[in-house]
């Protein structure tokens, strides 16, 4: 698909991409003036496959600014890259916050991966794997196509990355490594050794109304 950008929308994302090579060494100050992007972004007219891009190039300098971010779990969870620590369900929630989502992150990063997906996703937009091999995964996801998504596995949670040329990105606060990261999707471990895998890709039509409208997202779940 084509995408014909408005000035505005053009200058926007040329701000988000243009803030991501050097983002992880930002403080606490910059990385507010990178969150502060999603004010102007949920009030855009913009078409939609318009602000899908925008949103994604935001979206990305959001995760760069978490790179190497410490993993961990219980209490307290951070609200502040390379302060404290983050697990994998409060890593998705608060960095959709910081993107201009309408979400209880405290409460999503208590759920199960299969429901933090589908209240973001539409289930029309998820698709699942069981006991299948990763290369057979891999393949379902570039099949989906590019854009940006959330998995659940086993016991995990993060985001994958499609980009245009189909290389595939797992995003996500990792116990394996104890920081957050972005690694090839093929072999990083989590997903490897994962026996289910979920899928749930974000920025559908219904995402970007709650996006616009600053709509509330009730959290799927009990917990």
């Amino acid at each position: 698909m084509k995408y014909h950008l408005t000035p505005w929308i053009a200058a926007l994302l040329s701000l988000s991409l243009c803030a991501t090579p050097a983002i992880a060494q930002e403080d606490a100050r910059e990385y507010s003036e990178i969150t502060a992007t999603a004010s102007a972004l949920t009030s855009s007219k913009a078409e939609d496959a318009d602000l899908e891009k925008a949103l994604l190039a935001h979206m990305e300098a959001i995760f760069g600014a978490w790179y190497g971010t410490t993993w961990g779990l219980g209490a307290p969870q951070t609200k502040t890259p390379h302060e404290g620590k983050i697990n994998c369900g409060m890593f998705v929630g608060r960095t959709l916050v910081d993107a201009g989502f309408n979400i209880n992150a405290s409460k999503l990063q208590r759920q199960p991966a299969e429901l933090i997906i589908k209240t973001l996703v539409p289930k029309s937009h998820i698709k699942r794997w069981r006991n299948k091999p990763t290369e057979a995964f891999i393949e379902g996801i570039k099949e989906m196509g590019p854009g940006l998504y959330i998995i659940g596995l086993d016991f995990h949670v993060g985001y994958l990355l499609v980009r245009p040329d189909l290389e595939v990105r797992f995003i996500h606060a990792s116990y394996v490594t104890h920081t957050v990261l972005d690694e090839p999707a093929d072999v990083a471990e989590p997903i490897v050794t994962s026996k289910y895998r979920v899928v749930g890709k974000l920025f559908t039509e219904q995402n970007l109304s709650d996006y616009r409208q600053k709509r509330r997202i009730e959290v799927k779940g009990k917990w």
